[in-house]
């Protein structure tokens, strides 16, 4: 039987086929040692790795998937940081300016498995501290990614980490399942990949998935260039979590584009000041939505299932900006005027469209995984076992549908 009925069937069983909430009693699961670690890429690991334990409502450790090596060779130590080969996480960041700095996932797939090996390392037995062998792990992995990398993420969990069992879950799946959903139009958007993924009754459909490989870092990227317009100095890798800061807290999307370049052109309602880590005092202003603007194609296209319209769902980091669900459905409303309705305006009054942004939207992927982990946890047919590893080889990935 494929795995992926097998799941669907336990989550009714679970939640009697209605919504189950990881906040409400019903959902809640006593904590298990079936690690689930979670990649929020966008998804997935692209900056920030989110990790913990089946049924837990947040990651036990969320740091961001960066690995430094000291470039001053000689220097035995970083003030109170020991200077070791690498460093991973926050305590790159820290020291970023005396490190060489590298980012092993670029737009969701894994481009350094050597550096990776270091994040996992650090995360396996610096932050969750468990025995690999004695635990199942659940793995996310962006829509669309190469076969390539699922291979490689088995075999090392498997080759190196010895994990009990494996089991690999589309990221907008589980976005649904932290809404309590089987069915709706998941925006996943993070630091390296957005998404439109389209899942019916816990089914992704590849075909009508839409990938773009703009997300927050090209954001941030593009900041640097506004910035350096506006004629600020910045250095693209020693600012980059300075501009990533200022783009966190002053980035917004305008509902209508044009108007609010206009409004800022004309005016200085618009500017912000920001203080900078060396006390440099900067005015931000058009640059606030400008930046964010990458994440709208006018050419996505619009498909015509009313369902899907119902439950359209936000995921990811890059979808925390203050405007995007307003601006979302105008722009959806729009399209699908234009496209499905070819100008009549009255039709629009039977299109349901609901824009959902849950508060915790940053860490979406990572509370799906957590509930379905606690949900599947003693369920042998849902994972890929070491035995099936063993047995089959590459091919038991087809168990999660996706050899």
């Amino acid at each position: 039987m494929d795995s992926r009925n097998v799941g669907l069937r336990y989550w009714h069983r679970f939640t009697g086929g209605v919504c189950c909430f990881p906040d409400s009693d019903e959902c809640r699961i006593p904590r298990v040692n079936y690690l689930n670690f979670v990649f929020s890429y966008i998804f997935f690991v692209n900056y920030y790795v989110k990790c913990g334990f089946a049924g837990e409502n947040f990651p036990t450790s969320v740091f961001p998937c960066v690995v430094g090596r000291p470039m001053l060779r000689y220097e035995e130590s970083l003030m109170e940081q020991e200077l070791t080969d690498t460093l991973v996480g926050d305590a790159c960041l820290k020291w970023r300016h005396q490190l060489d700095v590298s980012y092993p996932v670029n737009n969701g797939i894994v481009q350094n498995w050597d550096d990776m090996g270091h994040v996992w390392d650090h995360a396996f037995f610096s932050e969750l501290k468990v025995d690999p062998k004695e635990c199942k792990i659940l793995l996310t992995d962006p829509p669309l990614n190469p076969s390539k990398n699922r291979e490689k993420m088995v075999e090392v969990m498997f080759e190196k980490y010895n994990f009990a069992a494996i089991f690999i879950q589309i990221q907008a799946v589980l976005t649904l399942y932290a809404q309590g959903l089987l069915t709706g139009l998941v925006i996943d958007s993070g630091d390296g990949v957005t998404h439109v993924v389209p899942v019916v009754d816990g089914y992704s459909f590849p075909h009508l998935t839409k990938r773009m490989n703009v997300a927050g870092r090209h954001i941030t990227s593009y900041l640097v260039d506004l910035l350096m317009r506006r004629g600020y100095s910045m250095n693209r890798t020693a600012d980059f979590e300075t501009v990533r800061n200022i783009k966190e807290k002053l980035c917004y999307i305008s509902y209508d584009y044009k108007r609010e370049y206009q409004l800022g052109l004309e005016t200085t309602i618009l500017v912000k000041n920001y203080t900078l880590p060396d006390g440099r005092v900067i005015k931000v202003g058009t640059e606030r939505f400008q930046a964010p603007e990458a994440l709208f194609t006018p050419e996505m296209d619009i498909d015509n299932r009313m369902m899907l319209y119902q439950h359209i769902v936000l995921s990811g980091g890059s979808t925390m900006y203050p405007g995007l669900p307003s601006r979302l459905e105008k722009e959806i409303s729009d399209r699908y005027l234009e496209v499905v309705l070819k100008g009549n305006k009255d039709g629009l009054k039977k299109l349901r469209l609901r824009i959902e942004d849950p508060p915790r939207r940053k860490h979406m992927v990572y509370l799906g995984g957590a509930v379905l982990a606690g949900i599947m946890k003693d369920a042998p047919e849902f994972w890929i076992s070491r035995q099936d590893y063993l047995e089959e080889g590459i091919a038991c990935l087809s168990k999660c549908g996706q050899a």
